[in-house]
């Protein structure tokens, strides 16, 4: 999540976008430290330099367009990790988007640019950005764990060999020495057949660290051969056993005991003829490490399916005469963004992993989910035709339909084209099943979104029931006054649900503040004025929402503009906020609250003619009082 600490690189030649695209992250980010830079060459000198989270880059540019810049940061070590996304005019240009993939971009941004797909766009690049950092840094410890350990094990070479030359000299002193290394030492006796091959190996002697690393104690084990006490490894060890009698030479070498859970690092060398030592480290962690850096290398670190980068390449590879009918299917979490601002991230996380979850359910080990990007999932079906495909997408719908994340029920949009023919390019077949995907979310998308906002009110009330009352009353009013205002129907609708909603942004506030019985004190004040800004961001994450969203924000404008949060005066704000204002204001004044008696409508009629010019809008206070209280 960009804070604080992030830093944006913005490249257009022209000036004035790099001013709006300052602006608006400044505005979603207000922490955050925005480069500029007004050519490609200029753009690469300061990535190079400053190594930002995120680059902004314009795609027509002089001299150096923008994926030729994208291909030179993408071919530079201290900036191919920099996630890159191409601001453009063009919006859906499939050339564009093709030539984005192959210079490395990650992501697009159409001008006139959303200011909550910005948002969205960053915070995503920000989250590749530390994934990446984490597994450059996983690289570097781990280099570091296999220099200490070499280091360990040159060590303790040193120190065998030490020892072996001192049993001329002392065996107690050579017996405290093989006592206190920290690695594990077995030495063995070769056992040859008759044709004098070796076939088994029996322990003569191991060290107390040996014990330790496998739990096996020497008066139970000296004596005995490996076929007694490691029989599925004994092959294995008699061979390298084997290979040292034979060539004089020690060997190196790693393996995993299934007896132990362990993995293991070997030396094994020749002390006397017909023997064998062993030095044993134990690298279960560094191979732990490792597994985790490749898993991480092709799979998306937080639902657990491919990442973009391995379904590229898996593209390639499935794109063949013999996979086909090859079925490409996206599918996109429809209101992830609304939850994310209403709820917060951390749940929207948990509804992708259910997402990918009900995916994964539905698919055979042969296909290929793949997470492209925030809420984009694609799915690779070989040997799979258009009506297979049709059945397995009517089952994760179905599938999805049934799962939730607490009270939250999630629906996916689905769109899907298959191949057919060899000569038929990939990338159209790619396209055809994207724009399937976006028609069935426009009908889709909206019945969610509006069961997400029914849950976030409901959330709201069950926090306090005062608020719910208000909200309903305070919704009544605005849809008199603009009844009053000769409003048409559509916009009369509209105000009513404004009303209703005016307060959503309190979902984020603690609900001992919503619920005290006194008053506030300046702390809690102060939190209490953030709401309209956390309504209008909770709204305006769905472009259905918009305009409602602006009421929301503005609510608590007053005209003479002494308001918060824009301080925003007379006609600069909308009529729709005004009659809000009005209407949350009467209804506050005349309810009882614990620590003060409502006001007589009468007083609160008085305080509103006071406050006409000032706090509100003089003709909607006059039409509230003249033709909405008088017909009451």
């Amino acid at each position: 999540m960009a804070d604080k600490r992030s830093k944006f690189l913005a490249v257009d030649d022209n000036q004035d976008n790099l001013i709006t695209l300052r602006a608006l992250i400044r505005e979603a980010f207000p922490e955050a430290q925005v480069l500029t830079a007004t050519s490609g060459m200029e753009g690469i000198m300061i990535a190079a330099q400053e190594d930002p989270d995120v680059i902004l880059l314009d795609v027509v540019m002089p001299g150096m367009d923008g994926f030729e810049v994208c291909q030179k940061l993408k071919a530079e070590k201290s900036t191919k990790e920099i996630p890159v996304v191409f601001v453009t005019a063009v919006k859906g240009d499939r050339e564009h988007r093709i030539l984005a993939l192959e210079s490395g971009a990650e992501a697009f941004l159409a001008k006139p640019i959303d200011e909550s797909e910005l948002t969205a766009q960053i915070r995503a690049m920000v989250k590749i950005k530390t994934a990446n950092r984490h597994k450059q840094d996983e690289q570097g410890r781990l280099a570091r764990m296999v220099a200490e350990k070499t280091a360990e094990l040159e060590k303790a070479h040193s120190q065998t060999i030490e020892l072996l030359e001192s049993l001329k000299l002392s065996e107690e002193k050579n017996r405290r020495l093989i006592t206190q290394m920290e690695q594990g030492l077995i030495v063995h006796e070769v056992l040859l057949d008759e044709d004098g091959e070796p076939e088994d190996c029996r322990i003569l002697y191991v060290n107390e660290s040996f014990e330790r690393l496998t739990s096996l104690k020497s008066q139970d084990i000296l004596g005995k051969t490996l076929t007694e006490i490691i029989p599925e490894s004994k092959a294995f060890m008699v061979s390298k056993c084997a290979q040292v009698i034979k060539t004089g030479a020690s060997v190196c070498f790693e393996k995993y005991f299934h007896q132990f859970n362990k993995y293991f690092e070997m030396v094994a060398y020749c002390p006397e003829p017909q023997q064998v030592a062993v030095i044993i480290s134990d690298i279960s962690k560094r191979k732990q490490t490792e597994e985790r850096i490749r898993y991480l290398s092709d799979h998306d670190y937080l639902t657990g399916v491919f990442n973009r980068r391995y379904y590229e390449e898996a593209l390639v590879t499935i794109d063949t005469e013999d996979n086909l009918p090859l079925s490409l299917v996206i599918s996109d979490v429809n209101g992830l963004k609304l939850v994310n601002e209403s709820f917060g991230h951390a749940l929207g996380d948990e509804l992708l992993k259910k997402v990918a979850e009900v995916i994964l359910n539905e698919c055979r080990d042969q296909d290929v989910v793949a997470r492209l990007s925030g809420d984009e999932f694609i799915i690779l079906l070989p040997k799979t035709d258009q009506i297979q495909t049709a059945r397995i997408v009517k089952r994760m719908r179905t599938a999805a339909r049934q799962e939730s994340i607490g009270a939250i029920k999630f629906s996916i949009s689905f769109g899907y084209e298959t191949k057919t023919e060899a000569n038929k390019n990939i990338q159209d077949v790619l396209k055809n099943a994207e724009d399937n995907m976006y028609r069935h979310k426009l009908y889709e998308s909206a019945s969610i979104k509006n069961k997400t906002i029914d849950l976030i009110m409901n959330t709201l009330y069950e926090k306090s029931s005062r608020e719910m009352l208000h909200s309903k009353r305070v919704s009544e009013i605005c849809e008199k006054i603009a009844l009053k205002m000769n409003f048409d129907p559509d916009d009369v609708s509209q105000v009513k649900t404004a009303g209703l909603i005016h307060d959503i942004g309190k979902m984020g506030i603690d609900e001992k503040i919503l619920n005290k019985p006194g008053g506030l004190d300046p702390d809690e004040w102060k939190k209490i004025q953030r709401h309209p800004e956390i309504g209008y961001r909770i709204l305006s994450s769905s472009s259905e929402f918009s305009e409602l969203a602006r009421y929301v924000l503005e609510h608590q404008e007053r005209w003479d503009g002494k308001g918060y949060p824009k301080r925003l005066a007379g006609e600069e704000i909308s009529v729709q906020a005004r009659i809000i204002g009005v209407a949350d204001a009467f209804d506050a004044m005349t309810c009882d609250r614990a620590y003060r008696k409502g006001l007589s409508v009468e007083e609160a009629v008085a305080e509103i003619r006071k406050c006409a010019g000032t706090q509100f809008d003089p003709q909607v206070a006059s039409v509230f009082i003249e033709k909405v209280l008088t017909q009451s």
